[in-house]
């Protein structure tokens, strides 16, 4: 695991959905109680928060994605400025 801007985190996984590889993140705080997961099924993307909330989302496009992914950060690590980032 790698510790990141917040900010960052969107721009790293930007760039990893764009190689083409089969991608599959964790994004923790960093007492690791609460997460954020994305897994890539063929050209769609699932989304699994666990922590303060749960939530699913499930065959999202690239784009929606990342935008989902910007909201639940904010949702989930509201005062944290850096976070974890694990690709598998």
């Amino acid at each position: 695991m790698q510790l990141i801007s917040r900010n960052n985190a969107a721009v790293m996984i930007q760039k990893r959905m764009r190689t083409g590889k089969r991608l599959h993140v964790i994004i923790t705080t960093w007492k690791r109680d609460r997460k954020i997961e994305i897994t890539q099924n063929g050209s769609n993307f699932n989304l699994n928060e666990n922590g303060f909330k749960h939530y699913q989302a499930q065959k999202l496009t690239q784009q929606k994605c990342l935008q989902v992914l910007k909201e639940r950060m904010n949702i989930e690590f509201p005062r944290s400025h850096q976070v974890y980032i694990a690709f598998k």
